[in-house]
């Protein structure tokens, strides 16, 4: 599908979240946008607006994820590190400076299937909507 201005538009009122433009801009989101209607196919139906359809939502949810991750990525090239899955913090202690991290480990299955999908809020939505479509994983 063609990735116009209205979509990226629909996107930034859908996730106001990313409608800072100097922040986030018309190419990055064009580009995520498109990453999204490659991986959701004809099985997810037709975009639709102003209805909000199945492939609006996956496609919104998939290019969220993907500029999250890319946030998360700048963030930490910018500290000087390489850009590592990023992971919610479950505990911090000031004293002796200890972070711990809420990672999930996914099954081989699940990292071979969903990537990096379960690190962003975003991708978990994505994972949800894609489990309307394609039924429960069978383990």
């Amino acid at each position: 599908m063609q990735i116009t201005s209205d979509v990226i538009d629909d996107f930034r009122e859908a996730f106001p979240e990313f409608s800072d433009q100097t922040k986030w801009s018309a190419g990055q989101i064009l580009v995520a946008l498109q990453d999204a209607d490659n991986e959701t196919g004809s099985r997810w139906g037709g975009y639709a607006n102003p209805v909000r359809s199945l492939k609006q939502r996956g496609m919104f949810a998939y290019a969220a994820h993907a500029l999250a991750k890319r946030a998360m990525q700048a963030q930490q090239m910018a500290a000087g590190s390489i850009p590592t899955p990023g992971a919610q913090i479950s505990g911090k202690s000031v004293g002796d400076e200890s972070t711990s991290y809420a990672v999930s480990t996914p099954s081989y299955d699940q990292a071979t299937s969903d990537g990096d999908l379960y690190l962003t809020a975003y991708g978990k939505e994505f994972l949800r909507l894609r489990s309307r479509i394609v039924g429960p994983a069978m383990v």
